[in-house]
């Protein structure tokens, strides 16, 4: 699968199969490598270089694409993580037990709570272990969800400066990463993975690491496993291509078990184009289909995820021309959350020009009076002139009378024409379904066993995500997370046979 020797790393595309034996123990077989990560992404660098710092002699890295870095080269990079030596930088008192406890009851216990236990114990030290490599985190931390205290960590140049900082490390540890290599078989010896093939090329390893992401841009994985997120009709992936389910193919040669059927995170977006906006600006009105507000419309986008399952995924953000001109006129996009590194700049969608467009195209409505508006979205007048007059009230006393949101972002809504934008959670920004792991990252078999010599992390894993996305940095710690793990177990089995 790679054409080097293992006297200095390089990335290779297309390359052929290389043999040779490895053993470091009575237990060890013929192998040409002492470990195989399926995946370049953070979870699989992560993973890749665990590995090797744990005794692994040889690692090489297989990936489908032709670039490193998967869908974790295109994220944000925010990274979740409790009691690190940032948070007590700033006189952030913060432990892994408070994480812990926050993670189980936003998910009201509804997650593989060992597994979880491990990841809250273990996502500070490697928010650490990443800065010790040289990621760069800008000095503010921010808040993931509705947390206390502020443990999400921002590094510069977002997913990508991880990815470079991680894959810099794995070249420097002669660890090989084999481009546009895609991985369609697990090779089984005796109950026992022993490596991995693209088609007729075979690599034999000591232990093997799936951490290929996720299914988002297969549609029929996501119809299947994510149906929520198939079923607005307009889903679209903000990964990287090449994430298509693969692992759930290769788990199934060896009968893994899997789990987090229709988990993931899904974000609010307008329809009218493929720009990715996280939050909406805290100025809007959304109402749902009745006409009626249900949250505070600057909720984290975890907990919009939720209150928009609750409402029938289907929503409509109302403002006014005033406002509209006036947030068009500001150049900001007044989002109550603000991350390190990114300049103050203009919604992508709520301006007047791009107003226009989605009336045009057929996502917004215009009325000269809140009565046409109802009956141009289908709701009842009534209920959405009494909503909007509450709403004004409360703009006038100063504070929201029904959902308690900042004053700071509280606009009337008087002067006509008066818009309402169709809103619906089609972004989907990762999945999480996936191969059931244990907290040492071993894939578990249908009777709940570890299968012998398989172990995974990130994206392609199910158990460790909840039906609530605890907040931003979730995703990105869980893969650094058990990237480390599964890189550390699959050479400790490769070296021992345990």
């Amino acid at each position: 699968m790679s054409d080097t020797t293992g006297t200095g790393a390089s990335d290779t595309t297309g390359a052929t199969g290389a043999t040779g034996t490895t053993g470091t123990s009575d237990t060890a077989v013929s192998r040409d490598v002492d470990v195989v990560v399926v995946g370049s992404g953070a979870a699989g660098l992560c993973a890749a270089l665990s590995a090797r710092a744990r005794g692994a002699r040889r690692v090489l890295v297989a990936e489908a694409e032709a670039v490193v870095g998967g869908s974790s080269r295109l994220s944000g990079g925010l990274v979740m993580g409790a009691g690190t030596r940032y948070q007590r930088a700033l006189g952030i008192h913060d432990d892994a037990a408070s994480l812990y406890h926050d993670y189980l009851q936003l998910n009201r216990w509804d997650v593989d709570a060992a597994v979880v236990k491990r990841f809250t114990e273990m996502a500070g030290p490697t928010v650490e272990w990443l800065g010790d490599l040289g990621v760069e985190y800008h000095e503010q931390l921010v808040y993931g969800g509705d947390e206390r205290v502020p443990r999400v960590h921002v590094p510069v140049g977002r997913g990508q400066g991880i990815v470079d900082v991680l894959h810099r490390r794995c070249r420097e540890a002669d660890i090989d990463i084999a481009l546009g290599r895609r991985v369609d078989r697990l090779l089984v010896d005796g109950g026992r993975v022993v490596g991995v093939a693209v088609g007729e090329d075979e690599i034999r390893a000591g232990a093997v690491v799936l951490a290929a992401g996720g299914f988002g841009n297969a549609p029929e994985r996501l119809a299947a496993h994510f149906p929520s997120a198939a079923a607005t009709g307009e889903a679209w992936y903000i990964g990287a291509e090449g994430s298509r389910g693969d692992v759930l193919d290769l788990g199934a040669q060896v009968d893994a078990q899997t789990t987090g059927h229709d988990r993931g995170l899904r974000l609010l977006h307008t329809g009218v184009d493929r720009i990715y906006e996280a939050y909406l600006p805290g100025w809007l009105v959304l109402v749902d289909t009745e006409g009626r507000r249900f949250c505070d419309e600057t909720a984290p986008y975890g907990m919009m995820d939720h209150l928009m399952r609750m409402h029938g995924d289907r929503a409509w953000a109302i403002c006014d021309q005033a406002t509209l001109e006036a947030a068009t006129a500001s150049g900001m996009a007044r989002y109550k959350q603000t991350i390190p590194g990114s300049s103050k700049r203009q919604s992508p969608h709520w301006t007047t020009d791009v107003m226009e467009l989605m009336l045009t195209a057929g996502r917004a409505r215009r009325a000269a009076t809140l009565d046409d508006l109802a009956f141009g979205i289908d709701v009842d007048a009534a209920v959405l002139r009494g909503t909007i007059e509450r709403y004004n009230a409360g703009v006038d006393a100063g504070e929201d009378l029904t959902f308690a949101k900042d004053p700071s972002f509280l606009e009337p809504v008087r002067e006509p024409p008066f818009y309402a934008v169709e809103m619906r959670p089609s972004t989907v920004c990762f999945t999480a379904f996936g191969l059931r792991i244990d907290r040492e990252a071993r894939v578990l078999d249908q009777a709940s066993q570890p299968i012998a010599g398989l172990f995974a992390a990130g994206e392609c894993t199910g158990g460790v995500v909840g039906a609530q996305y605890v907040g931003s940095g979730n995703s990105y710690a869980n893969i650094t997370v058990f990237g480390r793990i599964a890189g550390e177990r699959a050479a400790a089995f490769a070296r021992t046979g345990r």
